[in-house]
């Protein structure tokens, strides 16, 4: 494919989110003494991950600010708990956080495409749901935060993905066209579908062949990704 600019997803894409929230959430549970059997250990991180979606997406939908929807979903994930304080849900959330950032790791491809684009004379940004804050700090600490990268999160932008107004507001900074702007991620609804809703060329990575189904352009690693700078 022949392109002028380049945008990568982060969470799951650049960096291992569910890895990382899997094995921070898991230390963090051990610390707790929360599980006492292995079943109920898988319980309590399934009933973590479908929190997180729920109520993570309300926050992108502009329903609820980041900080409420950490406190929804601690409290809903501890019923138990007396967590109506904003200050003590915000602390047992802090838990979490820590055990979460202390796991992040980029995948083992994702410094080497950027800079291969880069080099290719690409505009390169990265275009994320998230707070502009916490996904700048997550590539600044797993070493693929670069001054000449942008980081375009939804918390920055006019609205989130997939909504056409947060990919054409990246590509205009990037000073690109949407018909020649790649974007990439491991989101069939929110890195291919709304992508190419809004003009954009898109591929979907699948790193660990879990959507075979999909029936869009695929790739299993961002070392796949070939293309023609027009840039």
């Amino acid at each position: 494919m022949t392109i002028q600019a380049l945008l990568l997803d982060l969470d799951d894409t650049l960096v291992d989110h569910r890895g990382a929230a899997d094995r921070g959430l898991r230390s963090w549970l051990a610390g707790l003494g929360l599980a006492s059997s292995p079943a109920e250990l898988e319980e309590l991180v399934e009933r973590w991950f479908v929190l997180e979606a729920r109520h993570y997406e309300r926050a992108q939908r502009r329903e609820l600010t980041h900080t409420e929807q950490r406190r929804v979903r601690i409290r809903e994930f501890l019923p138990g708990w007396d967590l109506a304080d904003d200050a003590l849900a915000d602390d047992v959330f802090a838990g979490f956080l820590g055990c979460y950032q202390a796991a992040w790791r980029a995948f083992h491809d994702a410094a080497a495409t950027i800079e291969r684009a880069v080099r290719a004379g690409l505009p390169v940004g990265i275009l994320t749901n998230g707070d502009q804050a916490i996904q700048t700090e997550k590539l600044r600490r797993t070493g693929l935060l670069r001054s000449d990268v942008p980081v375009f999160a939804s918390s920055s932008l006019p609205a989130a993905k997939p909504d056409p107004r947060s990919y054409l507001t990246a590509c205009a900074r990037l000073g690109a066209e949407p018909a020649h702007t790649l974007m990439v991620g491991d989101s069939l609804r929110h890195d291919v579908v709304g992508a190419r809703d809004a003009g954009l060329q898109a591929r979907l990575l699948d790193r660990y062949g879990r959507q075979r189904d999909a029936q869009v352009p695929t790739v299993r690693g961002l070392a796949e990704l070939r293309w023609v700078s027009a840039a």
